[in-house]
């Protein structure tokens, strides 16, 4: 009995949540001014994932290329 309950409210919170969200996309769609709020945020957090990721490997390469920028170089010498 007790599992049959829980697996009829589990059934109802499924569809519930799945009618909330055709809902919230019928919403979205159907005011402009969200499309264009969801397509700056994506634009926005795409560029600064970018932007990190672009520093990161370019961090990365001078560390493991060596040379004179190498990670552990020594301080130049003072006169």
């Amino acid at each position: 009995m007790v599992a049959s309950l829980t697996l009829g409210s589990a059934l109802a919170a499924s569809v519930l949540l799945q009618i909330s969200i055709v809902e919230a996309i019928v919403n979205i769609l159907s005011n402009p001014l969200s499309i264009v709020t969801i397509l700056v945020g994506g634009a926005v957090i795409t560029a600064s994932v970018g932007v990190l990721g672009y520093l990161a490997l370019g961090a990365l390469a001078d560390g493991l290329g060596g040379g004179s920028s190498g990670i552990g170089r020594q301080p130049p010498q003072r006169d």
